[in-house]
């Protein structure tokens, strides 16, 4: 069965809830590829089995009603979605991103007993004035302005009580989803289950403010002394990992153009410190902001870009960077061996390069040859290479999709501000800042002492690495390990059908042991009928029944 009975059957509702809203969304075809079917009431299943659609919603439309329909787990699981363009097409990537984590706010009473708990202070002891209503509700939480006792003007993030425990059993059903189209619809499409795995581990680092602190910190460290930048200063005698206090930043949005115009910035300046900013992230920091979308970048009135919701932040290495300039490299250089090889070292392929992808890499760097970082269009670049991406056995990691997403949003963002703005020119001197340190003479040098140190290691423990691998050949020792991938669901089936077998010869031995008591007239009676024998035959019949639910439920008869 796609989802376990314990697993079903422990959030019932919740899973009739979720069937009934994509029954209702044109998703039937769906309940009955999962199983999710049989949770719903007869009628209700009747109808599904129906084609049911909306005829003038796009499909992109009805995924993003079904999940902000069912609650804010599945919205940021939507949000999660739209950031994998590799796996999505865009018509559906981009109704994702209107996704909104906006909901009703909570009572202040709870905000002020999660408070207070936290802190162990009663809130008229930490703060002069705390703000009953909310500057922000979302689903992990809310935030409130308030005042320390000094007269400090801070905002404080507030854990929603008890989120923890809806976020893990909507988690529950997402992974008896997953692995429910990962059995039945995905198999070569793209793994289900690895995408939920990414997305607790995001959601729950998003539970723990602790490392929304520390994320914050690293900013301000990575900014120290630049005059264009500035970063909240958080408060840690005032925040756990249910409560967040941060320095309030006054400013407004970098989309409100008029108030922008009015307060006197420039905004060819603004457009060009913020693709600064994150380019000083990426080139110098290898740490950065995840999510730079409008809402979260603020101007204040001297004229600094202040990030905002330090949640979602990326991370990347020295190799991946070494391997991303490999691949701009080889774009403008039109080497497609070297593409391909950038793609291999990133882990790209899921299966083996073929002779089509060969001609499409070709003709993606046909439009892109000959020119240089100014000509270069990110996004466009971005767009071929995620169209690629789709048609074509390749996956990229998560962390290159945020970084991706997070460039394409701030060319975006500088685009309201300043018509033709063009992120790659403003990248330029910073790409070529890395190349110039990580491709001098002395930083190969030193790239080459380490490999010839690790060779170094290996060569010293070879003998006595092979010495033992003989002795253990020699002794009889060796042993090979199988593993069979995918066995296990082959032996759960057979559980299955051998249980069913025996619970068949049971029912079988049951009746004839039955008729045979029946015939002898032996022992107590009932109704001139021999107990026994009719015990026997009452077992076989609820055997029997309970046999025909369970395939009846399996959807496999």
């Amino acid at each position: 069965m796609p989802f376990s009975i314990n697993r079903r059957y422990r959030h019932i509702q919740r899973y009739r809830q979720i069937g009934e809203v994509l029954l209702r969304h044109g998703f039937g075809y769906l309940l009955q590829q999962t199983g999710l079917i049989y949770v719903l009431p007869p009628l209700r299943r009747i109808q599904a089995m129906k084609r049911h659609h909306e005829q003038l919603l796009s499909l992109g439309s009805r995924v993003r009603m079904v999940l902000e329909t069912l609650g804010p787990t599945f919205i940021k699981f939507g949000q999660l979605l739209s950031t994998r363009a590799d796996l999505l097409p865009p018509d559906i990537t981009q109704e994702l991103e209107r996704l909104q984590d906006d909901v009703t706010p909570i009572s202040f009473v709870k905000i002020k007993n999660q408070v207070e708990s936290e802190l162990r202070q009663p809130l008229e002891m930490l703060f002069s004035s705390f703000e009953s209503t909310p500057l922000a509700a979302a689903s992990i939480g809310q935030v409130h302005f308030a005042r320390l006792i000094d007269g400090t003007e801070v905002v404080v993030k507030v854990r929603r009580p008890g989120v923890e425990r809806i976020i893990g059993t909507d988690l529950e059903i997402l992974y008896g989803f997953a692995r429910a189209l990962q059995e039945r619809l995905a198999k070569d499409a793209f793994d289900s289950v690895a995408i939920v795995d990414e997305f607790a581990r995001l959601i729950r680092k998003e539970l723990d403010y602790s490392k929304e602190g520390r994320n914050i910190e690293r900013f301000a460290q990575n900014f120290q002394g630049d005059d264009t930048v500035v970063v909240p200063q958080v408060y840690w005698e005032f925040s756990t990992d249910k409560v967040l206090t941060m320095e309030y930043i006054r400013g407004d949005k970098v989309n409100n153009l008029d108030r922008l115009r009015e307060q006197g910035h420039d905004l060819q300046r603004l457009a060009s410190n913020i693709a600064q900013a994150i380019m000083r992230q990426i080139f110098e920091h290898g740490f950065f902001h995840g999510d730079p979308h409008p809402g979260n970048l603020l101007i204040s009135k001297d004229g600094k870009i202040a990030f905002v919701d330090f949640g979602i932040v990326g991370r990347i290495d020295k190799a991946t960077m070494q391997s991303l300039a490999r691949l701009l490299v080889s774009i403008t250089k039109r080497d497609v061996d070297t593409l391909i090889q950038v793609l291999a070292d990133l882990d790209a392929f899921v299966g083996k390069p073929s002779r089509e992808m060969r001609l499409d890499v070709v003709e993606l760097i046909d439009i892109h040859y000959g020119k240089n970082l100014k000509e270069l269009r990110f996004p466009l670049i971005a767009e071929d290479l995620l169209d690629l991406i789709r048609r074509h056995p390749l996956q990229f990691p998560s962390d290159l999709l945020l970084l991706v997403k997070a460039i394409v949003t701030i060319e975006g963002v500088g685009s309201k501000l300043v018509p033709n703005f063009n992120s790659m020119e403003l990248a330029e001197p910073f790409a070529k800042d890395w190349v110039k340190k990580h491709y001098s003479i002395d930083s190969v040098a030193n790239r080459t002492i380490d490999n010839l140190s690790d060779w170094s290691r290996i060569f010293q423990r070879l003998p006595t690495e092979l010495d033992a691998l003989l002795h253990t050949v020699n002794d009889g020792e060796f042993q090979v390990r199988f593993q069979h991938v995918g066995l296990d669901k082959l032996i759960n089936r057979l559980d299955i059908i051998s249980n069913r077998v025996t619970f068949g010869i049971i029912i079988g031995a049951l009746i004839v042991g039955s008729s045979l008591l029946l015939n002898i007239d032996q022992g107590p009676h009932f109704m001139q009928i021999p107990i026994i024998g009719l015990f026997g035959f009452v077992l076989a019949g609820l055997i029997g029944l309970w046999l025909l639910i369970s395939i009846l439920r399996s959807g496999r008869y």
